[in-house]
């Protein structure tokens, strides 16, 4: 056997079969093993694994394991001590190695030990040493080693296709390039001194959000993600490439999560607390008291003038009639420079030159056709206004009143599923029944909502396209007062 001893001197190189693909709902069905010590093979091991239900067709089809065949095998529990013993404190070697010791970690958290090793994904290890090669999966590297199998997605199988590929990398890389690469890929996020690993460990591999609290209970921080789990772990990375996170670092003590059923809830949720909590570190997103838009006036000779106004954050359908939403003047200003020099529009009438008499400097230059002076008709003029301010029309409300927005579990860490009240692009809340519909909507009537930007794009991008709807088992379901009030 070639000698691997530039790769870590005591790793594991493992492969799991599974009754599916989501760690929490699916169970082990086998597990192979090969233990490499300073360079050099010194264990293989492998087992089936009775995952006590049942293994479905589509399944035994791909790995051709059975009932049968699992019937009279260890539960995991039987082996758990026994692996764990042997996978504590060292690498763990696989292909795609989230999925694997996903399934790892969480059927040993099943059997009370909590897994926290450090992995080396050879996906990853292949994309960073062969980057001429498109497609890194398993097939494709047995096929650029010429390698023959016979066992296919059999636990065993697939860990000597991994240690074959070590080999081979051996063979076409310096130990120093081989070290560098597993060095990269290896690097550990370094936990705050404050924070203890339990903290790290009950963190979920599902979406939600997380809120980071210090020494006095102040919140600092708080961020959304499909995975809690690796977000929260991106924030301590050694190198603390932004000031803002090693203070974050500095100051964290305590760390909260709360799951929702998918990326739709966790990007309302970060949201609405935000604005609720403003929390220290969350600058970007702070409520916005003021935005500026564009509105159109049409003076005595029919030209329609551009104009930038403060907008009223209580009058929702008037904000969806006008067009753009700037969070300062000169930030609306500044497009309506790139309106004019993209579509040759007047200063003047765009309310960027103020002289009263003459035409503007622009048509002096030739970059206006000379609306400020009457050589271009009003007509002309205004449709290729209108043509310029297209994309800036904002996105008026569809339906014809508001809307329940049902977020069901996308996986089975979560069990419930969540109602969201919309109305004319407004995040109104969760709601539970009719009753708390009727007495969110009619509470409204008399304090109304005010326009929030950023769950109002949040809301574009879930709500009119098909596509996330699908992904996230969103169902909308338009409702009326009459409807509400019929059903209670």
């Amino acid at each position: 056997m070639t000698d691997l001893s530039a790769f870590p001197s005591s790793m594991v190189i493992l492969d799991c079969e599974t009754t599916g693909g989501r760690a929490s709902r699916d169970r082990l069905t086998e597990i192979a093993l090969i233990e490499i010590e300073d360079g050099q093979v010194v264990k293989r091991w492998q087992t089936l694994i009775n995952p006590q239900r049942p293994i479905p067709p589509w399944i035994t089809r791909l790995t051709c394991i059975t009932d049968a065949m699992v019937a009279d095998s260890p539960t995991f529990d039987d082996i758990a001590d026994a692996l764990f013993e042997c996978l504590d404190g060292k690498i763990l070697v696989a292909h795609n190695a989230r999925f694997d010791y996903s399934f790892l970690r969480q059927s040993f958290q099943r059997c009370g030990h909590v897994l926290s090793s450090k992995t080396l994904c050879t996906v990853k290890l292949s994309r960073q040493l062969f980057p001429e090669h498109r497609s890194h999966g398993l097939d494709r590297i047995i096929e650029r080693l010429g390698l023959t199998i016979d066992n296919r997605h059999r636990a065993m199988a697939d860990t000597e296709v991994l240690l074959a590929f070590f080999e081979h990398i051996s063979t076409q890389f310096s130990a120093t390039t081989i070290r560098t690469a597993c060095q990269q890929l290896l690097r550990r996020p370094s936990i705050p001194s404050h924070i203890s690993q339990s903290d790290i460990d009950v963190l979920p591999e599902a979406a939600g959000i997380y809120r980071f609290y210090d020494a006095n209970g102040g919140l600092l921080y708080i961020g959304k993600s499909v995975n809690i789990r690796e977000r929260v772990l991106s924030h301590f990375g050694q190198d603390h490439q932004h000031g803002k996170e090693l203070d974050i670092s500095q100051q964290l003590h305590h760390i909260a999560f709360q799951q929702t059923p998918s990326d739709f809830g966790a990007q309302l949720l970060e949201n609405t607390e935000i604005k609720q909590s403003s929390p220290r570190f969350n600058r970007r997103q702070t409520k916005t008291k003021k935005l500026y838009q564009l509105t159109l006036t049409t003076d005595q000779q029919g030209y329609q003038h551009l104009k930038t106004d403060v907008a009223d954050m209580t009058e929702i359908s008037t904000i969806t009639q006008r067009y753009g939403l700037f969070r300062s003047r000169k930030q609306a200003e500044k497009k309506v420079l790139e309106l004019i020099a993209t579509h040759h529009l007047c200063q003047k009438l765009c309310g960027i030159e103020k002289s009263q008499r003459g035409a503007c400097f622009g048509y002096q230059l030739k970059k206006c056709r000379g609306a400020c002076c009457g050589d271009e008709p009003s007509q002309s003029y205004n449709l290729r206004l209108q043509l310029a301010l297209a994309e800036l029309k904002n996105q008026q409300w569809p339906w014809s009143g508001p809307i329940v927005v049902e977020e069901h579990p996308i996986n089975d860490d979560w069990d419930d599923v969540i109602f969201h009240l919309i109305d004319q692009w407004c995040y109104l809340g969760q709601v539970t029944d009719n009753d708390e519909c009727l007495a969110t909507l009619s509470r409204l009537q008399h304090t109304p909502v005010s326009f929030d930007l950023d769950a109002y794009k949040i809301l574009l991008r879930f709500l009119l396209n098909p596509s996330p709807q699908k992904h996230h088992h969103l169902r909308i379901k338009p409702i009326s007062i009459e409807q509400l009030e019929h059903a209670s």
